[in-house]
């Protein structure tokens, strides 16, 4: 089976708390600026790419170290799988939320707890598709993370199409991928590189 194809359980577990909310994030990230690549200037540790059908062939073990991978990760950043909101409590995540907010306030506008939520939940679920897609991120993988995501569903009205859900995406894309430049670095270039060519920037 491939990985990509997996539940995200982050995104599942956090799809509640984001309908309960009436959050918004109001303006896109720092990333839009240019400064994502000042914040990380971390190399990829890419694996491999795969090859179509490797799925068919694959270690049941390759799998189980995925998946141990993304348990490790969200152990690590200490994320909440009881559907509890988001609180930035890494030191990495402390940084990611600070620099948002500021850019949020900046713009005159007030920042609220079910941003910093919302925020963390969407880099969370991006570091996740990172690693159930083995490290590979590009383009595709940024276009497919999106259009199956349910935080992007609850967030862009179903009505939206062509450039317009194009036009809706893109800031809430791009705290997303600023969001990764700090929770997981080493994937965070690969997605900076993958919404520049989906976005522009």
């Amino acid at each position: 089976m491939n990985a990509r194809n997996r539940p995200f359980v982050l995104t599942l577990t956090l799809t509640a708390v984001v309908v309960a909310t009436t959050a918004c994030l109001p303006l896109p990230s720092p990333l839009d600026r240019g400064e994502a690549g000042e914040v990380s200037a971390a190399t990829p540790t890419a694996a491999q790419p795969s090859t179509p059908g490797d799925e068919a062939t694959a270690d049941p073990d390759d799998f189980a170290d995925v998946f141990a991978e993304r348990d490790e990760f969200f152990r690590a950043q200490q994320l909440p799988m009881d559907g509890t909101p988001l609180v930035a409590v890494t030191p990495a995540q402390q940084d990611f939320i600070a620099q948002q907010r500021a850019y949020v306030e900046q713009q005159g506008l007030e920042w609220t707890a079910s941003d910093e939520n919302l925020a963390l939940a969407l880099a969370g679920d991006a570091c996740e598709t990172a690693i159930l897609s083995r490290h590979q991120v590009d383009s595709s993988t940024l276009i497919a993370h999106v259009t199956t995501s349910p935080l992007f569903a609850q967030l862009i009205p179903a009505e939206l199409d062509g450039d317009a859900r194009t036009q809706a995406e893109a800031p809430i894309a791009s705290v997303m991928v600023f969001g990764t430049t700090f929770l997981c670095p080493d994937d965070g270039t690969q997605w900076v590189t993958a919404y520049r060519e989906v976005y522009g920037g």
